[in-house]
């Protein structure tokens, strides 16, 4: 039996949404798994929202594209809205440029943007404000989901 472990994808639940940072070279085996196992874990779960972050992907081509848009369009069908996120300058220009959108979900800078497009609140606490209680750790963040 052939190892899979190498093709997971992780996939995080955060306030009733799912967040899945993509990373390096999205093989055509990863992609297939991708949607499967995300499609499963909305089943699952019962996610309102997912979040696709791009963050660590070297190259968004049309292929990936076309994954990502038949796993966004099937979770809308299953309840489920879909942002992006994190994409680079280049890879932005580099799909303008061949006229690939991304039309089939909502995109954002970051992740913490892309949670607030999907009603998770997301704030920093003030680092001199310790009328929480607590040690006033720097750059703590708060979730309202």
């Amino acid at each position: 039996m052939m190892d899979t472990d190498h093709l997971r994808i992780p996939i995080m639940e955060l306030c009733e949404q799912l967040v899945v940072p993509l990373q390096g070279d999205v093989t055509d085996e990863i992609a297939a798994r991708l949607l499967s196992d995300v499609l499963d874990r909305i089943r699952s779960c019962g996610a309102r929202g997912l979040v696709l972050d791009l963050t660590g992907v070297w190259l968004l081509d049309s292929h990936l594209c076309s994954v990502l848009s038949r796993l966004a369009a099937a979770a809308r069908l299953m309840g489920t809205r879909s942002v992006i996120c994190g994409m680079n300058p280049d890879t932005a220009l580099t799909l303008q440029t061949m006229g690939i959108g991304v039309g089939f979900a909502a995109t954002a800078l970051r992740l913490e943007d892309a949670l607030e497009v999907l009603g998770v609140h997301v704030t920093m606490s003030d680092p001199d404000d310790d009328t929480d209680g607590d040690d006033g750790e720097e750059g703590e963040h708060a979730i309202d989901g």
